[in-house]
Formats: C-alpha cells, sequence, structure tokens
C-alpha cells in the first residue's frame, strides 16, 4: 500500500493564538518602548495587525500616562467591595514613583495562563469564566492564609503585573473581579486613565511601567551649537557687558 505523501508546512502562516510576551514586546522593542508607545499611544511602536488572543466581554483598558494619582479608583473600589473608604483593602493600587509619576495596578486577566493560578500550592485560585470575565477567583476555604491562617505570598510573588495584595485583617488575596463585569473604578476616573474596552496591555511588572514613563517624560539636552556660533555668542555677551 502506497505511503501517503507527507504535507509539507504551510510558510507564512501565524500561528493560533499568541503568547503575552508577542502581545507585550510586538516588533521586539522593549519594555518602555511598549508602555509608551502601545498601551499608551504615543506610536513607538506598530500595533498587531490583528490578535488572534481571544479577549474576554469585559477588561480594563490602561493609558497610564494620564493618571493624576487621585486614587478615586481605589475609594470606588474599596466602597464597592468593603463599604468603606479604605485604599489599601481596594483591589486596584496607584503605585507611585519618583519623579512624581503615578499609575493604577490591577488584575491584567491573564486567564488559564495566570501565574498566581500555577503558583498557589493548594489550587485556592481558579479562573471564573461564568461571565466570560476571565477574571482570577479566589476559594478562601482552600486558600493558606485564610484558612490555616497562614503567610503563602506565592500568588503575589509570581504575578508578573504585581496585581495581588492582601487584606490587613482577613489577609485574603485581593484581585481585581471586575465588579462581577460593571468595575466601579472605570465610572470615577477622571482622565479615562482606566476604561473599559481600551487598550489591554500584558502584564508588565511596575517598575518597569515607571520606567518606561520616566523616560517619556525626560527633557531633551539642548541642541549644540558649533564653535563659530559659540564664539558669536561669547562676542555678543562681551559687548552686552561693555555697554
Amino acid at each position: 500500500m502506497a505511503e501517503k505523501p507527507k504535507e509539507e508546512k504551510k510558510t507564512g502562516e501565524k500561528p493560533q493564538g499568541v503568547s503575552r510576551r508577542e502581545v507585550l514586546v510586538g516588533t521586539g522593542v522593549g519594555v518602555a518602548g511598549l508602555v509608551i508607545g502601545g498601551a499608551v499611544g504615543y506610536g513607538v511602536i506598530p500595533k498587531p495587525e490583528a490578535l488572534a488572543l481571544a479577549l474576554p466581554e469585559t477588561w480594563i483598558g490602561r493609558n497610564v500616562a494620564s493618571c493624576t494619582g487621585c486614587r478615586l479608583c481605589q475609594v470606588a473600589c474599596s466602597q464597592t467591595k468593603e463599604q468603606k473608604i479604605q485604599p489599601g483593602i481596594a483591589r486596584v493600587t496607584v503605585q507611585m514613583y519618583y519623579p512624581g509619576v503615578d499609575f493604577p495596578v490591577l488584575c491584567y486577566q491573564c486567564g488559564e495562563d495566570a501565574k498566581c493560578i500555577d503558583a498557589c500550592p493548594v489550587k485556592a485560585l481558579t479562573v471564573d469564566s461564568s461571565k466570560k470575565l476571565n477574571t482570577i477567583k479566589v476559594d478562601t476555604t482552600k486558600c493558606l492564609r485564610t484558612a490555616k491562617n497562614g503567610d503563602c505570598v506565592l500568588c503575589a510573588d509570581k504575578c508578573p503585573g504585581g496585581a495581588v495584595t492582601f487584606h490587613p485583617t482577613t489577609k485574603a488575596p485581593l484581585i481585581c473581579d471586575l465588579c462581577d463585569g460593571d468595575p466601579a473604578c472605570t465610572k470615577v476616573c477622571p482622565k479615562g486613565t482606566i476604561i473599559n474596552q481600551g487598550v489591554k496591555m500584558a502584564a508588565v511588572s511596575p517598575d518597569q511601567i515607571a520606567a518606561g514613563l520616566a523616560e517619556a517624560y525626560k527633557v531633551p539636552p539642548p541642541p549644540k551649537t558649533s564653535a563659530i556660533l559659540q564664539d558669536a555668542l561669547a562676542m555678543a555677551a562681551d559687548d552686552a557687558d561693555i555697554g
């Protein structure tokens, strides 16, 4: 019986789905370039032609360069989730870096590829796909911090975006769940820094975002002048002093 001819691999076809790194790096430019170009919209790198990565029905987009550090997102979050104004228990944190760089950090909705889920030794974290949101659900009956009064922080340590914090009283992991699809934080943001279905950033550590923003705000050095022009300026200054 004749063997079936081997199918030749088609060249030029894009693989189905893209990794977080591919979304993040795109054309190979560093993280700072992406934060300013891709996430903030400064046009440093071109946007991908099309993302094969399936997006959830709702996500929070970020234009981190517009943040004023008002922290209204934290106020709205803590009121909604804990019924009191206490930014330290919000599911969104506002990071502050020198020189005056502020921006919000909250869950990137990594889905099944979430590092926090992989890191949990007792499988207390799962993807909640009940409303097609790809948010992280925490089972406090399994979590070592809440069920055993432990001090495990592996979920926070492994989160590439630094988006996991812990409740100061209950010790439970605090991870944005999009308020079941109707985020409170996006409603109060006065600058549109965080909006529904905006620019979806890949998970980036806060210090990398800060570095990218700081680079964008650098004042360029003055243009170099020729030796002839420098001499002319010096002579003009001398004449002014004599006059």
